[in-house]
């Protein structure tokens, strides 16, 4: 059966290799670190650089490094609300 997608272009995405040695952690627990839920954490990854998106070894499902984890919660821990509010909107800007 042909859906309304089948006719859409296939965008490749921008996704690096796996990190070795396990230095990946799956959304569930990107969502429970951060402190955020699924939603939240749907939007963060589409819509900002800051967080590195890498394929699992199966190739289907997608992980983010722990690197860039650790840099948002320093980021989130060290951050002015000032600074947290302009970031809020450059996000949402691009979003737009």
């Amino acid at each position: 059966m042909k859906t309304w997608t089948d006719d859409l272009p296939q965008i490749p995405f921008a996704y690096r290799d796996l990190p070795e040695g396990g230095e990946w952690m799956t959304r569930e627990e990107v969502a429970s670190s951060l402190g955020i839920g699924e939603f939240h954490l749907n939007a963060l990854l589409m819509n900002t650089n800051r967080i590195a998106m890498v394929r699992t070894t199966t190739g289907k499902e997608l992980a983010v490094t722990r690197a860039s984890i650790e840099a948002e919660k320093q980021w989130r821990a060290t951050a002015s609300h000032w600074h947290k509010a302009l970031r809020l909107l450059k996000d949402t800007l691009r979003a737009l």
